[in-house]
């Protein structure tokens, strides 16, 4: 029970945090950068450029219901972590970024057709499961110890390990789709 508390625990945190202040703040940059699309509804239903408290808090409580969700993912990937610290360190971050960022950036809608610059906000968007998973992992592992709390047997560790990296390679593939699909590569500066 200790493990699970201190990994919805850190889930809440992170989610609250980075999801939802981080979120509003990315939010706000972008706003503020495109003043010309204030009072356009966002793909998520959010007028661009108003910041009301309902609004606010609406964000703050789903991100930290979808943080607390990621807090029992970290707690059940945890111990599928191996190589050296660094590894162990990167690698869930980085595939949290891929998995989630699949699914946040899209090519249908206004968000990364409109908002410019489009590579901040592809960037942005990217950066807040990247910062998340950073958060919680750096707690959950603080608050858990080096110990394992989900001890897989072996063989089952390693066919989770695989079958992660296949689904990471689906979540990848379609990410990469979707940034080609944009009107321009969001990562191509201007000469």
């Amino acid at each position: 029970m200790r493990s699970l508390g201190a990994s919805v625990l850190a889930g809440a945190i992170g989610g609250l945090v980075v999801g939802g202040l981080g979120g509003r703040l990315f939010m706000f940059v972008l706003a503020r950068m495109n003043p010309e699309e204030h009072g356009r509804d966002t793909d998520d239903g959010f007028e661009m450029g108003q910041f009301t408290v309902s609004g606010t808090l609406n964000l703050l409580v789903v991100t930290t219901v979808i943080g607390i969700i990621g807090g029992l993912v970290y707690l059940v990937l945890r111990d599928l972590r191996f190589g050296p610290a660094w590894f162990r360190w990167i690698s869930l971050p980085v595939g949290a970024t891929v998995a989630v960022g699949s699914m946040l950036v899209h090519s249908d809608g206004i968000d990364f057709r409109v908002l410019d610059p489009q590579w901040l906000a592809v960037t942005l968007t990217l950066a807040v499961p990247f910062l998340f998973t950073v958060v919680v992992a750096a707690l959950g592992d603080r608050w858990l110890g080096p110990d394992a709390v989900i001890r897989w047997p072996n063989a089952l560790a390693w066919t989770l390990r695989a079958a992660c990296v296949v689904v990471l390679g689906v979540f990848l593939a379609d990410l990469v789709d979707t940034l080609r699909e944009l009107d321009d590569n969001p990562f191509q500066f201007p000469a």
